[in-house]
């Protein structure tokens, strides 16, 4: 359960300070200006460790949980960054985005209820 939260959590951090970076960088379509502001940018390597964190977490995650169960609990964070979005960054929440947020929840709960297909402590081998 801690790992799938912190699924979560590191995917709500990287798609939120993905957006903020990405809007501070110059308006050029010239490669090199890009690079040369991403490489100046330290946000841009603390992003690069919490990409890193969250593929290490979803290794582990994986490790412990089938991916039919896991996969959808982790679609948590499409509605923690909807949210957080519309709080801290002034985005707007229209009607659509707001069905598809109950939508994820409703779905959420179902899987929640039901049991992972691999018996507790099996690791199944290829």
């Amino acid at each position: 359960m801690f790992g799938l939260l912190a699924a979560i959590a590191l995917d709500t951090a990287v798609q939120l300070i993905w957006k903020t970076a990405a809007a501070r960088l110059p308006n050029s379509f010239a490669p090199d200006a890009i690079v040369a502001a991403v490489l100046h940018a330290p946000v841009f390597i603390g992003l690069a460790v919490l990409i890193l964190g969250q593929l290490l977490n979803w290794l582990k995650v994986l490790e412990l949980a089938d991916l039919s169960f896991a996969q959808p609990i982790t679609a948590l964070s499409y509605v923690s960054v909807c949210v957080l979005s519309a709080l801290y960054l002034g985005e707007v929440v229209d009607f659509v985005q707001g069905i598809g947020i109950v939508l994820i929840l409703a779905g959420v709960w179902f899987i929640s209820r039901t049991h992972g297909a691999t018996p507790p402590g099996k690791i199944i081998a290829p």
